[in-house]
């Protein structure tokens, strides 16, 4: 059963994720993500898990009260009293022991987001010399987890020892007025035995169910975590258009566009406004900073503009929903990534119906079939994380082969060859070219920008 709701749980939740805008992701760290992520494990213990044993230990709870009641309604008195101030400490203390908690979960959410950052850079790591700093920060960051964590336990050393010393103090006066009892023979013997054995189950269960209780308050900060996640907005989505197999160029209109990043910061651009016609290639040219990158992302449908219209064939982005947009579209941005896996499945964009024949002229198309050819596993070669083991070069040209397998009827391209030569860059240019396809292109190269129907200047 827990398993079963784990996985329904983690599967809705990162199929949410998948679906945020990208600009959720680049206001956070990686770090923070998975934690806030990992938080649905805790959330899932304590309603499956310990759930179950809560109820048991409520149903025992209430079965042991009515017995002690029947065996010593005076002891049963103190036994409850000394129950509602260890209740009462675990409640006052009970902010701080949260914030503790917070805290240590941040922490924790720091040293993970630094140490995948390292990883990820690691080459500038050692070419700039940087591998003591490094290390220094992330020790000094784990430092400062671990210091967090210890004062968590703490906590949790202190609750356990005052739920013992708090079971002595009561033991010791319920046998001191048991004793009493029974020497003026208010009760028997046998009597005082029971008591004490339902005595010691009920202090026993009383105090774990009293910590799960206060486990489903701690619940909140797991819920906040989650709910960053969860109650984000997810991207524009609209019922499936389905798109025909035939490749047609569209027509691309921009209508007083502006886009800030925040509401406290000026326009990266404003009132901006843009006619492409079907099957022309236009390239936006600017000084760096200009805002490019943050417009090509805008007309992806990435980000979503402030104001004004991005129209496909005269129809609004929005309105189509992201998902039936990127039906027709193919994209190559400056920081693309490739998967673990085969090139195969890379420029396929691990599909399970693979069309072998268009893969093969997407990469021709590209200039990289006879690389991949070379290979000793051909297409079957696997490019290792991150695509590393191959050049830029090599990477930028299965970007541009994995955005032509889409059969895209509009292709924006963001410096997206800009690492490769000028026999390649002019070869492929020119094969894209001949595809009949409205282009969207951001490059300095000379080269590029005269391969182009049109140049817009963004200043």
């Amino acid at each position: 059963m827990g398993t079963l709701v784990n996985i329904q749980w983690q599967s809705g939740l990162f199929s949410h994720l998948l679906r945020l805008p990208l600009s959720y992701f680049e206001r956070r760290k990686l770090g923070d993500i998975q934690s806030r992520f990992g938080s649905l494990n805790t959330l899932r213990t304590t309603f499956t898990t310990s759930m179950v044993g809560a109820i048991m230990d409520g149903i025992m709870v209430c079965g042991l009260l009515i017995m002690m009641l029947l065996y010593g309604k005076s002891l049963t008195w103190v036994v409850l009293g000394f129950t509602v101030v260890y209740i009462a400490i675990r409640l006052f203390t009970y902010t701080y022991y949260r914030q503790l908690s917070e805290e240590q979960l941040i922490m924790e959410a720091r040293v993970s987001s630094y140490f995948m950052e390292t990883l990820y850079g690691i080459a500038a790591v050692k070419m700039q010399g940087m591998t003591d700093r490094r290390h220094t920060h992330w020790f000094n960051l784990q430092t400062d987890a671990i210091n967090t964590g210890i004062r968590v336990t703490k906590m949790d050393l202190f609750f356990g020892g005052l739920n013992i010393f708090i079971s002595a103090c009561e033991q010791t006066i319920i046998l001191w007025l048991g004793i009493s009892l029974v020497m003026d023979n208010e009760m028997t013997i046998g009597m005082f035995v029971a008591f004490g054995a339902y005595r010691m189950q009920f202090s026993d269960r009383i105090s774990t169910l009293v910590g799960f209780l206060l486990q489903i308050r701690m619940m909140s900060l797991h819920n906040e975590r989650i709910s960053d996640i969860a109650l984000n907005e997810q991207e524009s989505v609209k019922p499936d258009i389905p798109v025909s197999e035939k490749i047609t160029p569209v027509s691309l209109e921009v209508k007083s566009l502006t886009f800030r990043y925040d509401q406290q910061s000026m326009p990266v651009f404003s009132e901006l406004n843009l006619t492409v016609s079907p099957g022309e290639s236009v390239a936006i040219i600017g000084p760096s900073g200009s805002g490019k990158t943050t417009l090509m992302k805008v007309l992806c449908g990435l980000f979503k503009a402030d104001s004004g219209q991005v129209l496909i064939d005269g129809n609004d982005i929005q309105q189509m929903g992201v998902n039936n947009y990127r039906k027709i579209t193919g994209c190559v941005m400056q920081d693309d990534r490739l998967f673990s896996g085969t090139i195969r499945e890379n420029i396929c964009g691990f599909s399970e119906n693979i069309d072998d024949e268009w893969m093969a002229e997407c990469a021709k198309a590209s200039f990289i079939h006879d690389t991949i050819m070379s290979m000793p596993m051909g297409y079957d070669t696997l490019t290792g994380e991150l695509g590393e083991g191959l050049s830029g070069g090599q990477k930028q040209r299965l970007f541009i082969a994995r955005a032509l397998y889409r059969k895209p009827r509009i292709l924006f391209m963001d410096e997206a060859t800009s690492a490769l030569d000028s026999k390649s860059e002019n070869y492929v240019n020119s094969a894209i070219k001949s595809l009949n396809i409205t282009r969207i292109i951001i490059a300095h190269r000379e080269s590029t920008i005269k391969s182009v129907d049109r140049v817009f200047s963004l200043t």
